[in-house]
Order: structure tokens, then C-alpha cells, then sequence
């Protein structure tokens, strides 16, 4: 970055002494690695060993990572493959420098070193064969073998020992008698397999959710020879017991021994955890069962074993009138009402919470802590401690800003976005998400999260006011009143036969700002007639504000709101630009690239520093802080322990959310760092600077150029023989009208007498915007 000049005078920072924290989880964090794409947000479509398709199962042991890149929810490309990452050791951890000299994305990781299912990395196809795959989904490994689900081939493959080469065949097949059969069998048996999802290994066991056929099979021992019989089912009483086929003719309520699409099976060494798709929940055993037909003892996402609804909120709905009082929401899961009230003034409750699932995909746990991908919800639920009670209310949230959520906002494969998580995978240390429909794989980490969710600002442009307008148009006809009504105070000018209509937006301007009113400020925009309301309170509540106008004469008054007037007697005519004031886009969470940003929050930094200025590049590195931006360390301008001064690297022009964290290297060599939070990155959204005082202040514009600068504006009506002169330092330029002329036409003229003598003390040109020169 160029060197810069500081723009605002630093405020006194106390120094904080935090004490240590312990790394945790925070809801609406950032991911801080990603694999498979270019970036954040970058979604490109294909197949190679650096780009993911559309990623369903994991596998971590030993530090290499095993990705399933295939799908059966429609998310494209489908590759058919699972990719090996022998690498993941490698990657940064959550306190290290992420920095990749000469890359723009030091976060974004990962080149495969091995491809299962097709014999390079650019084919595709689907195969029926001990080489083969057809949208495999899941896959297991204890770092010794390796277990696959082939899905649509109605099997699990098993490598007795960890492959070694692009397309090794599978030793092992279970669920079909040898590798080029894919039958099914209606009713199940002991040996048959029906879209098999998921897969796992633990103490010398095989565990298979058999999706279609609504049971878990259960091996004792890995298979060693084909099509194997289980030891035991769970899921159902047999088997062989019947499953219809036709889930939409299924009418089987949800009980603590049956399925309904279990989609994955896990373990702790201990418990067995069971992703129930179709009936919203994940059931846990506190063991590995040993009988058939065993049932769960608890359940995660419903209040308990007999409930399957989706995000089971509330029962009953608002009342749409005020005189019913019996249809009502009465709540179940989520017990913290909302703060919309139904029309008789009943409690509402949330359509979601933390504790309600929606077609839950995955469940994983390391022993102590247990994480749910809440594929219908687009968030990872995380139990720092394994649940003990149905419905238990998770620690934390990863893929939406709170558990009422499940929207994406702006960006929808964000940083700090999910959509359709479906798999897990954990080193200890790091959270592996496989975001299908972001075509990525993302790595969260616990951390200190020392930087609130909106703690990254535009430096200039720290909060935003909203605006309003009345545009004043018409006829000046003498005792014509115009009203403008903010918030129910009512400011009335009465029109003089004297006026112009920019008299009178001036003089209403007057009236609102001598009073003064509590809730905005009034400017003249005079080239459009307009008086502007400035809220003075920032942010969503200045919104709120309301905005009416009216117009009369000495009898007659008509009402004008939202933009639309009636019609009347008076001649002058007002007009809102709506019922309230208006946010636009504008926030200040969205950061354009080169941007100076604000970074608020605790203990970021151990001391103060500022960049030299005198340089001609600002310092990365200020007294041991850095800022790390999708692993990019950015600018400095001061850091201090509450605030950092950065700037947005250009080269986040290509992606629309990026990754950022603090990391300060202490007296002693200690190295603290924040979790990762997410910023938003529109290109059309600079800051613009301000003068000290209260809000709103006079603007601050810097130019590239130091030259003084003035306009000239062009207006009026062409009249032929008309004549314009401009003079400048005592010589006139001037263009005689013709009547053929536009205004454009007579600018052009004008600038060309000026810039063909040439003028010595001055360049012409034509502004970007009306007929304006720029001198």
C-alpha cells in the first residue's frame, strides 16, 4: 500500500490487560481455512486436484485428509471420486501466519495427491467395478484401512490398507456378492445394502447406516470376504423386516428404535450416534448396541423420542384476527418469544432455535464435545459437553449469525456461511465442514474471540445515517401551505407570492433545523429541489423515523405519504420518498478493496504503534500485531490493545467475503490470536471521511490530483443568440447560441474555447455528471 495521511487524530486507547483465555467456539464466527476453491467465495465449477466439486463425506487420521467429492442432493459438478490430501499437517494453525508469499489467498489450502474412483483427476464418469464409483457419500478410516459407501452402486467398498495409487481397486465389497453387481433386495437381508450414506469404523467394528432400507447395520468385526452378513440391525426389529419404498406412503411414527433415511452413523469409542434425516433428529446410544432393534436413550432436535417435525419451534399459529383469542403458539423447543406479538397481542416464538434441527446430515464426537451439521438450517450446532437430555440447547453456532437464523444474507458462501453442511471431520483442534453446495471444504477452529461479529468497519464511514426526501415541484401561488411531519411534528411553511420553489425548500429546511428537531437534520439539495432528512440517531432505528407531508390552501388540504399525492387546489406539490426514512446499502460492515478499516474489540494488540509516514509503504507488522486478510497481512495505520487502523487489501476485488483475524506476537514469544470473524467486500462502497462533531458532520473528499479545481454548471432554456461568457484570470471565453443547441452542445462549445487558445492558467473538461464544467 501507498504511503497515506491520517485523516482523524487517534483517540487515548487505555491499554487492557486481558487474562488468558481459553480457544472456544463462538456462534457466527468465521471459517479460517478453505479447500477446493480460490477463495471464500469463489465457487468454480469442475474437477482437478486443487478444485472440489460438490463435497459429501470425510475422513481425518494421521493428518491425512480423505474427501468424497460426489453427492446425491442435486449439487453439481458430481465427480464420482474421493480425493486424498496428504497434506493437511501442513496447514497454519489457528495461531500461525497463514501468509503464502505472492498468493492473494494464503488460506486457501490443499492439493490432492491421490484420486479413488477414476484413474486421473480430470475424469468423472460413474463405474460399476472394483475401480469404480456412483456417487459415493461417505467414507471411514481408523488411519489403517479405508471404508467407502458407493451409494448409488448399493455398497461399501473396503481397501484393507491405505491406497496408494490413482484408481486402486477396493480389496472388499459388502452389501453385493462380488464388484459388478449393484442389486437391491426388497425385503432387506442380512447381507444386502439399499443406498448406503454412511460409514463408520471404531474398536474393530463396522458401522453402516443403510439409508434406504431405515436401519444401521452393525458389523463386529471389518469384513474380510464378500457380501458378509451384519451381527446386528438397528432401525428395525430384523433382517428382514419390510420397508415400504415409497416414502410418501410411509406412516410410521418416530419412536426411540426406528428410522426413518438415516443418513450417518458415528462414534465416540463409547456412543453411537445416528443422523435421522427424515424424522429431524440425531439419536444417541450411550453404547454401541449388541441386540437387535435397540432403542436410543436420548435425542437431539426434538423434546423427545416420539417427535420427528422439522424445526419443532412451536405448535399452533398467530392469531390473524383480534378477536380470536384460541389460535395461539404455544412453545416446545423454542421458548424465548420473539418481539412480534399476534394481533391479539399473544406471544410469537421463533421459527427455529438452537435446540430444532431440519434435516440433520452428520453428527461427530470426539469423546467431549459434540457437533450436529444442521443441513436444513445451513449451521454446524455445537455441545461443548456430550447432551445428557432430549432437546439440549447447543454451546454454540457455526454458519449463522444467532440460532434463529437460517438465511445467508449477503453472502450466502460468505466466509462465515454454510449451505447444506453434510459431514464432519476433527483433529483435534480443527473442524472440518464438507459445504456441499459451496463446492468447498472449511476449516473452523476454536479461538479467543477478542473481535466482535461487526467489529470490522470502513474506518470513515463508521456508522450510517438513514435518509429521506421531500421534493418540492409545481406553481408559486400566494397563502399555499406545505407541511413536512417527522415523526408527528409537523413544520408548516405558508407560501409569499415573492418565492421560488427553491425559496421554499430553503425556508422549510429553516424551520426544521431552528426548532431544532430531535430527530433529524434538514439540508437543500437545490439542484433537485429537495429538502434531505438526515436521521440523527445511526443506524436501523433512524430508519424508523416517519415522513408525511401535506399541501393546502386556505380551505382545502390533501395528505401526501409514501410517495403518492392526492390531488387538490394548492398549485405547489410535495412529495416523500417514503413513509419513514431510508438505510440503503451503504453499511458499514461492507468494506470496499482499499478501504481503510476500523478494528474494535479486546486485547488485540499488547502495546500502541503507528506507521511512519515518512515511508513510502506501510508496515504489515506494528509493534508485533498484524492483521491477517484470507491470510493476506494487511496495511497498518496504528494498532493499540481496543483498536487497529488497516487497510483492505485490492486484491479482495475477486470475492465478496473474506476471513480476518488479529495475531500478536507478545513479550516472550506468546502468540495470541482472535477467531476469525468474516467482512463483507463491496467494490461500490468506499468511506468518506468527516470533519469532527456530532453527527451528521460536513464530508471530507480527498482528490488524487492537488490541483484546485471549479465548475461551471450549464443550465437554463437554449435561446438562439444568446451568448456565454466564462472569464478566467480577466480573459472570457465565450459561445454564441444557436438554435440547433443543446445545453451538452454549448458546454462543448464553451470548453473548447477555453482549451483551443489554450488558457494558461487552466484544462476544461465535461463532468460525469449534468452539464457541468470542470475547470
Amino acid at each position: 500500500m501507498k504511503r497515506f495521511h491520517t485523516f482523524w487524530p487517534l483517540a487515548a486507547i487505555a491499554v487492557v490487560c486481558a487474562s488468558a483465555q481459553t480457544p472456544v467456539f463462538t456462534t457466527g464466527q468465521a471459517a479460517r481455512l478453505v479447500l477446493g476453491q480460490k477463495n471464500f467465495t469463489q465457487g468454480e465449477f469442475g474437477a482437478s486436484n486443487k478444485l472440489i466439486g460438490a463435497p459429501s463425506g470425510l475422513a481425518l487420521a494421521n493428518g491425512v485428509l480423505w474427501i468424497v467429492d460426489s453427492n446425491r442432493l442435486g449439487s453439481t459438478p458430481n465427480n464420482n471420486r474421493v480425493l486424498r490430501f496428504s497434506d493437511v499437517n501442513t496447514y497454519p494453525g489457528p495461531n500461525d501466519s497463514p501468509e503464502i508469499i505472492g498468493s492473494t489467498c494464503g488460506v486457501c489450502r490443499g492439493d490432492a495427491s491421490l484420486v479413488l474412483g477414476q484413474p486421473d483427476f480430470i475424469t468423472t464418469n460413474s463405474n460399476l467395478s472394483a475401480t469404480g464409483l456412483r456417487n459415493p457419500n461417505a467414507i471411514a478410516t481408523d488411519g489403517r484401512i479405508l471404508v467407502v459407501a458407493d451409494t448409488d452402486n448399493n455398497r461399501v467398498l473396503i481397501w484393507n490398507s491405505l491406497p496408494r495409487a490413482n484408481g486402486q481397486p477396493a480389496d472388499v465389497v459388502v452389501g453385493q456378492a462380488d464388484f459388478t453387481h449393484s442389486a437391491t433386495s426388497i425385503p432387506p437381508t442380512q447381507t444386502s445394502l439399499r443406498g448406503p450414506t454412511g460409514v463408520w469404523l471404531t474398536n474393530g467394528k463396522l458401522l453402516i447406516a443403510d439409508t434406504q432400507d431405515n436401519r444401521i447395520l452393525i458389523y463386529n468385526r471389518i469384513p474380510a470376504a464378500n457380501n458378509a452378513p451384519a451381527d446386528v440391525v438397528v432401525g428395525q426389529t430384523g433382517f428382514t423386516a419390510f420397508v415400504q419404498p415409497d416414502l410418501t406412503q410411509s406412516r410410521i411414527p418416530a419412536s426411540a428404535s426406528n428410522m426413518q433415511t438415516p443418513v450417518s452413523v458415528s462414534s465416540d469409542g463409547v456412543r453411537m450416534f445416528v443422523a435421522d434425516l427424515a424424522q429431524n433428529r440425531v439419536l444417541i446410544y450411550n453404547s454401541i448396541p449388541t441386540a437387535n432393534g435397540a432403542a436410543a436413550n436420548l435425542v437431539i432436535g426434538q423434546p423427545d423420542l416420539t417427535t420427528g417435525i422439522s424445526n419443532y419451534a412451536f405448535t399452533g399459529t398467530p392469531s390473524q384476527s383480534s378477536t380470536d383469542t384460541t389460535n395461539k403458539e404455544t412453545p416446545v423447543l423454542c421458548t424465548t418469544a420473539t418481539l412480534s406479538p399476534d394481533f391479539n397481542r399473544n406471544p410469537t416464538y421463533p421459527l427455529r432455535c438452537g435446540r430444532t434441527l431440519s434435516f440433520p446430515r452428520f453428527a461427530l464426537s470426539d469423546g467431549k464435545r459434540l457437533f450436529v451439521a444442521d443441513g436444513g438450517n445451513d449451521r454446524i450446532l455445537v455441545f461443548n459437553t456430550i447432551p445428557t437430555t432430549n432437546g439440549a440447547t447447543p454451546d454454540a453456532i457455526l454458519g449463522q449469525p444467532d440460532e434463529n437464523s437460517d438465511n445467508t444474507g449477503d453472502n450466502p458462501d460468505g466466509a462465515n456461511a454454510l449451505q447444506t453442511p453434510v459431514s464432519l471431520a476433527w483433529d483435534g483442534t480443527n473442524l472440518f465442514i464438507a459445504d456441499t453446495y459451496n463446492r468447498r471444504v472449511v476449516v473452523f477452529s476454536p479461538g479467543i474471540p477478542n473481535i466482535p461479529l461487526d467489529g470490522v468497519r470502513n474506518a470513515a464511514s463508521k456508522q450510517i445515517y438513514a435518509l429521506g426526501s421531500v421534493t418540492i415541484s409545481g406553481v408559486i401561488q400566494a397563502k399555499d401551505t406545505v407541511a413536512i411531519t417527522v415523526n408527528g411534528t409537523a413544520y408548516t411553511y405558508t407560501v409569499d407570492a415573492k418565492d421560488t420553489l427553491r425559496t421554499v425548500v430553503e425556508k422549510l429546511v429553516d424551520l426544521i433545523n431552528k426548532a431544532p428537531d430531535k430527530n433529524v437534520t434538514a439540508a437543500a439539495n437545490i439542484s433537485q429541489l429537495q429538502v434531505v432528512l438526515a436521521a440523527k440517531t445511526p443506524g436501523a432505528r433512524g430508519g424508523l423515523v416517519t415522513l408525511t407531508v401535506t399541501t393546502a390552501t386556505t380551505s382545502t388540504a390533501s395528505t401526501t405519504t409514501a410517495g403518492s399525492t392526492t390531488s387538490g387546489t394548492p398549485l405547489i406539490t410535495a412529495i416523500t420518498s417514503g413513509a419513514t426514512l431510508n438505510i440503503f446499502l451503504e453499511n458499514p460492515s461492507q468494506i470496499a478493496p482499499l478501504t481503510l478499516i476500523q478494528i474494535a474489540g479486546t486485547d488485540l494488540c499488547e502495546g500502541t504503534g503507528s506507521a511512519d509516514l515518512t515511508q513510502p509503504y506501510a508496515p504489515t507488522v506494528l509493534s508485533g500485531c498484524s492483521v491477517f486478510i484470507d491470510g493476506m497481512p494487511a496495511p497498518l495505520l496504528s494498532v493499540s490493545p481496543v483498536q487497529i487502523i488497516a487497510q483492505m487489501p485490492g486484491e479482495v476485488l475477486d470475492r465478496s467475503s473474506v476471513s480476518l483475524f488479529a495475531r500478536s506476537v507478545r513479550a516472550g514469544g506468546k502468540v495470541v490470536a482472535t477467531s476469525p470473524v468474516a467482512a463483507t467486500i463491496v467494490a461500490q462502497n468506499p468511506g468518506l471521511f468527516a470533519l469532527d462533531g456530532t453527527d451528521p458532520r460536513p464530508g471530507i473528499v480527498y482528490h488524487s490530483s492537488a490541483y484546485a479545481l471549479g465548475m461551471v454548471s450549464v443550465d437554463g432554456s437554449v435561446q438562439e443568440g444568446d451568448t456565454v461568457t466564462i472569464t478566467i484570470n480577466g480573459v472570457g471565453y465565450s459561445y454564441t447560441v444557436k438554435a440547433t443547441d443543446t445545453l451538452a452542445i454549448i458546454r462543448n462549445g464553451l470548453i473548447q474555447a477555453i482549451n483551443g487558445a489554450p488558457d494558461p492558467f487552466v484544462t476544461a473538461s465535461a463532468s460525469n455528471e449534468y452539464t457541468r464544467i470542470v475547470l
